[in-house]
């Protein structure tokens, strides 16, 4: 099988050197499918003139990057890997062979690079909504690309590729992104069938064999169909959900139909999920519940409670809690008239008219309903007169106790009590004081579900803030925090530690981490409320692992590549990244010493006098450790809070962070 794969990539392996008739050496880039012996493979090729060797004979490079069925749906679609990745060899001067141990990291690191908006069709074309119209076209166009550089061609295709999530009746775009084979430039020695879309030059001989009746410039492709949903996309990418129609509480009699509606916008569409909920907030998902409308048969007596989950692949808000309150049908006994004339035997004593015994036991059965009527109107007055002596003791005792507490311990300051083991504490932004990690106590439990509706709250200051949730990894914030998938983000979750200050989080996920090209991370965040943020990371609980991060980060908006400043830790390093407002990325590292490798590890972001923000860290309160190379203008409008990414897309990395800007005034 390997044999038979090595000599079709060397079938793909040449090169039409268009100089020697007059034509413009350019590189060939190209994604196939092979089926060899019934296994299928997927072939992205980047062939390019090398020149001529010591005899005058002209060369070419052929690289090719192989991946099986198995491996595709981890990495970008093949426009995106042709473009970006940074393993493409431009120079060889061995026999050919195959590379095998090589360092593929650089793919892990454009994983979650974004291709929308499709801002180089609104470009190239005057609209983004023309990315699907290269998706409409049918398969084998020859489409005419003199005007357009080999890097525009590719991020094109890589645009109207990422379209696909709206499209791909099977929901899976990065699969189905693969299934679209193309080639650059098509040459003489090239199989059509091998491409769905051909790019033809005029310079090159084989662009008369293979163009049609209908090939057209790329420049000229437009949609012929496209939804409000897909224009959205198209031009202003993925939007995370929010209810605009929350469900309501009803009231219903036992055996009536019920429905609960809500209604959440995102791009893309939301999915729905709903849950019954029980006293302690714990969500049972409804078997029939994947809809924004859901019909309950047979609920049950009483009171029972329903949230619904929106989702989708920007994140995911659960709405307010709905209650149903189910009465008993009233049963009401009605006598009929009979419509016949009946002859009744006389009798001694009628059945309607009752007899001297009867009346009297219905006069005492009466009499003596009415006496236990006002044993118990009795009883109730003396118990709330005993009710009503002993708060009225209790009060007393209070305001004595108060009074003597204030006359002997009015000189003594008590000091708040925080969480001890291993935990981020942070402290918001504010004045130079430094909280200390000894005063700490155990939280009280997180609250599950809260009734307020899931709005933006004045303490947000435009930040949206997620309502607590059912506790199969729903996220738990206080007012004015929010959930921010930053790029791509899986299994997330978000808990409470605190209700009240200082305000702390357990944050669960899994995303690879802060690149040049764009950032997946897991932010816990607020609008930046001042000039410093300090924060404690304790442990190696929540370092995770040497390819996770866990620490503070100030970011100008939800983008992945949005201008930003972090730092943090794993379990060997200090890491701080920073990415400035021209979309320039730089990093540094520290290694953490033996001797800390177990103990606390602090950070904070300080305003500096020119007007920028610079991060520092320090495992000794007198002897902070800065980087003043990477800073970024301070924004009073920017986002800060804790950020968390594992390195991996699978691997779940925990940390637990806390907050106590309440604590610091400036």
């Amino acid at each position: 099988m390997r044999e038979a794969l090595t000599l079709q990539l060397e079938k793909f392996s040449y090169y039409q050197h268009l100089s020697l008739s007059g034509g413009q050496e350019r590189p060939i880039y190209s994604s196939r499918v092979l089926d060899i012996r019934g296994s299928r493979y997927h072939v992205l090729s980047r062939i390019q003139d090398a020149g001529l060797d010591f005899t005058g004979r002209t060369n070419f490079l052929a690289h090719h990057l192989v991946f099986t069925p198995e491996e595709i749906r981890q990495y970008p679609s093949p426009p995106i890997i042709l473009a970006r990745w940074p393993g493409w060899l431009s120079k060889w001067n061995q026999e050919p062979q195959s590379l095998e141990n090589e360092d593929w990291s650089g793919l892990a690191g454009i994983s979650g690079t974004a291709s929308v908006p499709a801002t180089t069709w609104q470009q190239v074309t005057g609209d983004a909504v023309n990315g699907y119209g290269l998706l409409e076209s049918r398969a084998g166009i020859a489409i005419r690309v003199d005007n357009l550089k080999e890097d525009k061609i590719l991020e094109l295709f890589a645009e109207s590729l990422e379209l696909l999530e709206l499209r791909d009746p099977r929901r899976d775009f990065r699969v189905t992104a693969w299934q679209y084979t193309f080639t650059t430039s098509m040459q003489d020695q090239d199989n059509p069938a091998d491409f769905r879309w051909r790019c033809l030059h005029s310079d090159n001989p084989a662009s008369n064999r293979f163009a049609g009746p209908d090939s057209c410039l790329l420049s000229d492709v437009r949609a012929s169909r496209v939804t409000s949903e897909e224009k959205i996309f198209a031009q202003s990418g993925r939007q995370p959900p929010r209810f605009v129609i929350q469900p309501q509480s009803i009231r219903i009699t036992d055996g009536q139909q019920v429905r609960l509606c809500a209604k959440a916008e995102g791009v893309p569409s939301p999915s729905y999920q709903w849950y019954a909920v029980d006293k302690a907030g714990n969500g049972q998902p409804i078997a029939n519940g994947k809809d924004a409308e859901i019909e309950l048969t047979n609920p049950p007596f009483g009171l029972s409670r329903y949230v619904v989950r929106a989702s989708n692949s920007q994140g995911e808000v659960t709405s307010v809690v709905a209650e149903l309150s189910v009465n008993a049908k009233p049963r009401l006994v009605v006598s009929q008239p009979s419509t016949e004339l009946r002859v009744q035997p006389k009798r001694a004593s009628p059945e309607y008219v009752k007899s001297s015994d009867d009346i009297d036991r219905q006069r005492h059965r009466l009499e003596a309903e009415e006496a236990e009527k006002m044993f118990k109107k009795n009883l109730r007055l003396k118990k709330f007169v005993a009710i009503f002596g002993v708060l009225l003791g209790i009060i007393a005792l209070a305001i004595g106790s108060r009074s003597w507490w204030r006359t002997h311990y009015s000189k003594i300051a008590i000091a708040p009590q925080y969480m001890t083991s291993s935990n981020i504490i942070a402290h918001g932004l504010g004045s130079n004081t430094q909280g200390s990690s000894n005063h700490i106590a155990e939280p009280p439990k997180p609250l599950l579900l809260e009734k307020t509706p899931n709005d933006i709250t004045p303490e947000n200051q435009g930040v949206e803030h997620k309502k607590s949730q059912p506790s199969d990894g729903f996220d738990q914030l206080p007012p004015g925090w929010t959930r921010i998938n930053v790029g791509s983000v899986t299994k997330p979750r978000v808990d409470s530690v605190t209700s009240k200050w200082p305000f702390g989080f357990n944050l669960d996920a899994a995303a690879l981490g802060f690149s040049t090209n764009g950032d997946n991370a897991l932010f816990v965040c607020r609008t930046n409320p001042g000039s410093e943020f300090l924060a404690a990371l304790v442990g190696k609980f929540t370092r995770g692992s040497p390819q996770s991060r866990n620490g503070i980060m100030l970011r100008q908006s939800e983008k992945p590549d949005s201008a930003f400043l972090f730092i943090g830790a794993s379990s060997e390093k200090i890491f701080v990244y920073r990415r400035d407002g021209n979309l320039a990325f730089a990093s540094t590292n520290v290694d953490i010493p033996a001797n800390s490798a177990s103990g606390t590890i602090s950070f904070k972001f300080d305003e500096t006098k020119d007007g920028k923000s610079m991060e520092a860290y320090y495992f000794d309160a007198e002897q902070w450790i800065s980087f003043p190379d990477l800073t970024i203008p301070a924004d009073a409008n920017a986002l800060v809070g804790f950020a968390q990414s594992s390195g991996s897309n699978e691997k779940v990395v925990k940390a637990r962070f806390f907050d106590e800007s309440i604590t610091i005034k400036k």
